[in-house]
C-alpha cells in the first residue's frame, strides 16, 4: 500500500477530531441538530487552520442519514459513498485553476439538479479570492438565491478581497491560528499511535515552528519522522533543530547576552559559528528577532503572564525574565527594530549576512552614541540641503566683502545681533532688525516668509514690508494670513517695546519711505523736546507758550 501523508491520514474524519476552532464547530454542529442550514458559508483563515476539513465534515454531516449529536456518523452508505468521494452531491472546485466566467457559468447550470443520494448538493469552493470579476459577477445571483438542495461553502485565505456582495449573502466563519499547546498534544497523540520514541522538547519545537497551523505541523512532523526511523534515539530536539535549521535554546541566550553586554566581538564570532554550522542566516534572523520579542513580552508582561503570551514553560519564562532585567524596555525595543530591518534589507541584499552583522553590532552601541550618529546625520543632510540650494535660508554670508555683497543682495534685515541699549528708544529699522533675528531662531519657516521682503515705511505702529511684484505674491498672501500676520505682529511688538501691527504688500501698491529718513525725522522730534524741556527748567512751564505747526 502507497504511503499517505500524516495529514491526509489524520484529517479530521468528525467536527470531535479537530484541534482548536470550538465556538465554529459547536455552532456548525447545533446548526446541524437543528436543521438550520444557511444557503452560502464562508470559512476564512490562514493555511492549514482546518477550512476545508470542516467544509468537507460539515458536508457528510447534514447529508447524513443518522447523525449523532451533529456529527456524520460514518456508517450509513451515503457517508460512506462520500468519504470515498465515490458520489457527486459534494464538488470541491479549485478556484485558483477554475476562476474564469465561462467555469462559473457551467457551474450555475448544473446547481438545477438535485443531488443523487443525498439530502443536499455541497458546493466548496476553494481560494475563493482567486476568482475574477466576471466569474464573481456570474456566481452573485446564484448565490444570492440558489434552489434549495444546493449549499455553497467558500473558503479563502484572503476574504479583503472578496467583493461585499458576496460577504453579504454567506455565513462567515474566521478560523484562527491554532494555540501550540493543543498543537502539541494532538503531535503526541499521533507519535505515540505511530510508536516512534520522542522527546517532549521536540514535539514543542514542531508546534512553534508550525506558527498555528495544524497542517504544517503535520508536514514537519512527517519529515521528522522519515528521519527519526533511522535515528536511535527517535525523535529528539537535536534532530528536529537540525531539520527546521534552527539555533538552539543556549545559542540564542548567548547571542542575545553579548548584545546586551556591546561586546561586538563575540556577537560577530556568534554569527561565524552559526554559519559554519551550516544553519541558514534567514532562519538565524528569524529565531533572534523570536528571542528579542520574547524578552521585551517578558519585561512588559512580567514573568506568570510571559508565559501564557508566550506559550513557553514558567522555567523558560524565568529564564527570559532573568535575561530582559539586564536591559530597558527601550534599547530591547530599538533592538527589535534594527533586527526587522535586517530582515527586510536580506531580501534584496546579495549578501544577507552582512546585513544581520550589521544590525548586531548596531544592537551593540549604546543609546548616546547612536543619538550622536543620528544627529550627525541629520547635520550632514542640512549641509547637502544647503549646498544645493534648496535651503537658502540657513546658509550664512561669509566673511569679508563677500558678506558686504550678500548684504546687498539680500534684504535690509542683516543676520548681526542687534543691540538694544536700556533706556534708549529704538529705531524702526531697529526694531524690524530685531524681530527678523528672534523669528530666524523661534520660527524658522516664519523667517523664510520674511526673508525676500523689505520694508517700506513704519507708520503709528504698522510696519509695512514689501514683496517683489513678479514673485512675492504667495509670500505676502500667506503672510496677510491671520495667523501669521499675527506672529509677525507680536514679534514686533516685543522688539519695540510697545502694540505694533503688520501688513506684507506687493512693490507698486503702497508709498515707501525710507526708514532712515523716519528715523532722523524723529530724532529730531525727540531732540526739539529735550530743548523745550530745557526751556521749561530755566522759565518754568507757565512762562513758556508753544505754537505747534504743521510739517
Amino acid at each position: 500500500m502507497a504511503y499517505q501523508a500524516l495529514y491526509r491520514r489524520y484529517r479530521p474524519a468528525k467536527f470531535q477530531d479537530f484541534v482548536g476552532q470550538e465556538a465554529i464547530i459547536k455552532t456548525l454542529k447545533s446548526q446541524v441538530m437543528s436543521g438550520r442550514i444557511a444557503h452560502a458559508y464562508l470559512f476564512c483563515g490562514t493555511r492549514g487552520t482546518g477550512k476545508t476539513s470542516a467544509a468537507k465534515v460539515f458536508a457528510r454531516a447534514i447529508n447524513c442519514e443518522t447523525p449523532e449529536d451533529g456529527e456524520p456518523c460514518g456508517h450509513c452508505a451515503i457517508c460512506q459513498s462520500l468519504q470515498e468521494d465515490s458520489t457527486l452531491d459534494v464538488l470541491e472546485i479549485d478556484a485558483a485553476s477554475n476562476n474564469g466566467v465561462e467555469e462559473i457559468r457551467d457551474l450555475r447550470d448544473k446547481v438545477k439538479y438535485p443531488p443523487a443520494v443525498g439530502r443536499y448538493r455541497v458546493y466548496i469552493i476553494d481560494e475563493v479570492h482567486m476568482l475574477s470579476q466576471g466569474a464573481f459577477n456570474a456566481l452573485l445571483k446564484t448565490l444570492e438565491e440558489p434552489p434549495a438542495h444546493a449549499k455553497f461553502i467558500l473558503a479563502t485565505t484572503e476574504p479583503q478581497k472578496l467583493p461585499a456582495t458576496i460577504l453579504s449573502r454567506c455565513q462567515r466563519f474566521d478560523f484562527g491560528r491554532i494555540p501550540l499547546v493543543k498543537i502539541a498534544a494532538r503531535l503526541e497523540e499521533a507519535i505515540q499511535t505511530e510508536k516512534i520514541p520522542y522527546e517532549k522538547t521536540a514535539v514543542e519545537r514542531i508546534a512553534r515552528a508550525a506558527e498555528g497551523g495544524m497542517r504544517d505541523a503535520w508536514s514537519i512532523t512527517d519529515m521528522c519522522m522519515g528521519y527519526a526511523l533511522e535515528n536511535a534515539e527517535g525523535l529528539s530536539d537535536s534532530l528536529v533543530r537540525e531539520i527546521l535549521g534552527s539555533s538552539d535554546r543556549s545559542t540564542l541566550f548567548d547571542f542575545a547576552e553579548a548584545v546586551i553586554a556591546g561586546d561586538s566581538a563575540a556577537v560577530l564570532s556568534k554569527i561565524d559559528d552559526v554559519m559554519r554550522s551550516g544553519k541558514e542566516i534567514q532562519v538565524f534572523q528569524k529565531d533572534v528577532s523570536g528571542h528579542f520579542r520574547a524578552l521585551l513580552m517578558t519585561f512588559v508582561c512580567g514573568k506568570e503572564a510571559c508565559a501564557q503570551v508566550l506559550e513557553v514553560t514558567q522555567e523558560d519564562a524565568d529564564a527570559y525574565y532573568a535575561q530582559a532585567a539586564k536591559t530597558t524596555q527601550l534599547r530591547l525595543m530599538r533592538i527589535m527594530n534594527l533586527f526587522l530591518q535586517a530582515e527586510a534589507d536580506m531580501r534584496w541584499s546579495s549578501q544577507p549576512r552582512f546585513a544581520v552583522e550589521n544590525a548586531a553590532l548596531r544592537a551593540c552601541l549604546p543609546e548616546e552614541s547612536l543619538q550622536l550618529e543620528a544627529m550627525r546625520e541629520r547635520l550632514d543632510e542640512l549641509e547637502r540641503k544647503i549646498q544645493s540650494g534648496e535651503i537658502a535660508v540657513s546658509a550664512r554670508p561669509a566673511r569679508g566683502t563677500a558678506k558686504k555683497a550678500a548684504a546687498e543682495n539680500e534684504s535690509p534685515v542683516s543676520e548681526k545681533a542687534v543691540s538694544m541699549d536700556p533706556g534708549v528708544e529704538p529705531t524702526t529699522e531697529a526694531i524690524y532688525k530685531a524681530m527678523m533675528q528672534e523669528i530666524r531662531k523661534s520660527m524658522p519657516m516664519l523667517y523664510a516668509l520674511m526673508v525676500p521682503g523689505r520694508l517700506a515705511h513704519e507708520e503709528n505702529g504698522l510696519f509695512t514690508v514689501v514683496f517683489n511684484a513678479k514673485t512675492g505674491g504667495l509670500n505676502v498672501g500667506m503672510l496677510n494670513a491671520r495667523e501669521r500676520n499675527e506672529q509677525v505682529a507680536t514679534a514686533l511688538s516685543v522688539a519695540a517695546g510697545h502694540p505694533c501691527t503688520f501688513k506684507a504688500a506687493l512693490e507698486g501698491t503702497v508709498e515707501e519711505k525710507d526708514p532712515r529718513i523716519l528715523d532722523a525725522k524723529q530724532d529730531a522730534k525727540r531732540q526739539a523736546q529735550e530743548n523745550l524741556q530745557k526751556v521749561f527748567d530755566v522759565f518754568g512751564r507757565e512762562n513758556v507758550r508753544v505754537n505747534e505747526t504743521e510739517e
